[in-house]
């Protein structure tokens, strides 16, 4: 697949077969692609935690508002950063640059995916259900999976040249 039609392809995925997991293989390519965003200074401040635990996976979604399809998609990824090697407060940036890169990665492949925000408001329930340390703050979970069915539906346009401003505000 060539990366413009990864990137104008790629879409939210809320419905998986169940009792499907992602090899392993396929999952540490997924993440290496994340681990090759661009980050302030290259400080890589990311760190991920993969779910495929059932219980753990229910648990999660049981208690994310946005999150009711985890458990079938059958592996969730924690998106979070390290704040003793964040640089200069973009952390959050950085695991979000890393974050779109794991998705696209994984689309290329052909599993689904979706992001759900963790960073602010379910951040502590997170902190706890995974017993993290305090410097380790989870931004983001994505479900990853094989969706349930090939989306043949047209793309939305979303090119919008009045947002582009030429050297300044007009």
């Amino acid at each position: 697949m060539k990366s413009d039609e990864a990137i104008f392809h790629r879409r939210s995925v809320r419905q998986y077969e169940k009792d499907f997991q992602i090899p392993n293989s396929d999952l540490e390519q997924i993440l290496k692609a994340a681990m090759y965003a661009p980050s302030a200074m290259n400080k890589q401040p990311w760190e991920f935690i993969v779910l495929t635990d059932k219980s753990l996976l229910d648990k999660v979604q049981n208690n994310h508002p946005y999150a009711s399809f985890l458990s079938d998609a059958g592996t969730g990824i924690i998106v979070c950063v390290d704040l003793t090697r964040e640089y200069n407060g973009m952390g959050i940036i950085d695991v979000s640059l890393a974050s779109q890169n794991l998705m696209l990665m994984a689309h290329t492949m052909g599993y689904g995916s979706c992001y759900c925000g963790i960073f602010p408001e379910h951040t502590d329930h997170f902190l706890e259900l995974l017993d993290l340390p305090e410097h380790i703050i989870p931004i983001g979970l994505i479900a990853l999976g094989k969706p349930a069915s090939s989306s043949t539906s047209t793309v939305k346009e979303r090119f919008d040249p009045t947002r582009i401003h030429l050297n300044g505000w007009e």
